[in-house]
């Protein structure tokens, strides 16, 4: 078991965000210590850094939460999941390359400022 500060440092979130994806449904609520204290499995701290990914990515806090009902149902939803993950991996493909496109448009603002222009 690992304690809310413990995950914070391994899934590389603080521990406001730990408590915002419990409160916002995206995590269990934690087990508790004699002392009160947050207490999480190696699978949840797995679960928050997929969770940062999916951030990462640009996927919403409530699709990851649509995302991890349909994990809790269990494999019936494998398909819809995939989709979802493949429909965000989509997403993520098309900003790189608007990001491509975006860095390519700078760099030729640079090389014509090299070249003495001055716009």
């Amino acid at each position: 078991m690992f304690t809310i500060g413990q995950v914070a440092k391994e899934a590389g979130l603080n521990i406001g965000a730990i408590r915002f994806y419990e409160r916002k449904g995206l995590l269990e609520p934690a087990a508790r210590s004699e002392k009160n204290n947050r207490l999480y499995t190696e699978n949840e701290l797995n679960w928050l850094v997929f969770i940062k990914c999916l951030r990462k990515t640009g996927m919403g806090v409530e699709d990851i939460k649509q995302y991890y009902e349909m994990v809790k149902t269990g494999t019936t939803t494998l398909p819809q999941r995939i989709k979802l993950i493949q429909d965000q991996k989509q997403k993520l493909l098309g900003d790189m390359e608007e990001k491509k496109a975006q860095l390519a448009h700078l760099e030729h603002k640079i090389d014509r400022y090299y070249r003495g222009e001055n716009y």
